[in-house]
């Protein structure tokens, strides 16, 4: 997913990782990262 502040217009790319569905330890992970600015 991205995002684009409305207030900055920074970018943003969000990873939400879940885990394997075979493996007992679940994990729910939200991870973002900020694109660099263009100038």
């Amino acid at each position: 997913m991205t995002y684009v502040s409305p207030k900055t217009g920074k970018q943003y790319i969000i990873i939400n990782a879940g885990g394997a569905r075979q493996s007992p330890d679940r994990g729910d992970y939200i991870i973002a990262y900020a694109l660099p600015d263009h100038h």
